[in-house]
């Protein structure tokens, strides 16, 4: 995909207008002592050149209403829905940022959202995941580290807490929370199993 610096050095055509609007957000940007105002972010739908070349982008205008001044941005992208997927991210890094020097924040469902447009449950639990992972690596560093008598005992905590961030897959360092795998046949097979064993 062709840089934004090379896009403008060359004057490659991007829209100037919104266009068709394929869908539309309503946020409140709240701040300190002074009323709430609604801010509406629309997005076009994703276009090309009139008469576009083989490399030519596709671009995807984004217009923020609300913050100031009305703002119209175009993100390009190699095809329609990387342009649409890059506008979304564009958004979701620019708007909390642009809030900010409005002198506020940004809420959306009566709740104050980091990333307006990718705040899913599973991007959150990843980040609660990774959190997890290098918390519990952090614990591991510092119990190696300490040379106190207490070390044995330490040691197999964070062992247990290790178990349970891998098991779970980073989701939790409570042992008690990680389901269990049923090994009940083979449980029910240990007796035979260990008279086989001593019969060798």
């Amino acid at each position: 995909m062709p840089s934004v610096r090379r896009i403008e050095e060359q004057g490659v055509w991007r829209p100037r207008k919104l266009g068709s609007v394929i869908a539309e957000r309503r946020l409140r940007l709240v701040r300190r002592r002074k009323a709430a105002r609604t801010v509406l972010v629309r997005f076009g739908r994703p276009v090309r050149s009139p008469r576009p070349e083989r490399k030519d982008p596709w671009w995807c205008p984004v217009e923020f209403a609300g913050l100031g001044k009305r703002t119209l941005r175009s993100i390009a992208g190699e095809d329609s829905v990387q342009a649409l997927v890059l506008a979304f991210q564009f958004v979701t890094l620019v708007l909390p940022a642009e809030a900010e020097r409005a002198g506020g924040h940004i809420e959306w469902l009566g709740e104050r959202e980091s990333l307006v447009f990718a705040n899913t449950l599973m991007l959150n639990m990843t980040s609660e995941a990774l959190q997890n992972l290098v918390g519990g690596l952090a614990t591991a560093v510092g119990v190696l580290e300490n040379r106190g008598a207490r070390r044995a005992v330490a040691a197999r905590k964070v062992a247990r807490q290790l178990r349970a961030l891998i098991a779970s897959g980073g989701y939790t360092s409570d042992p008690r929370r990680v389901p269990q795998p049923s090994n009940s046949a083979l449980e029910a097979d240990a007796p035979r199993r260990r008279a086989a064993q001593r019969e060798r």
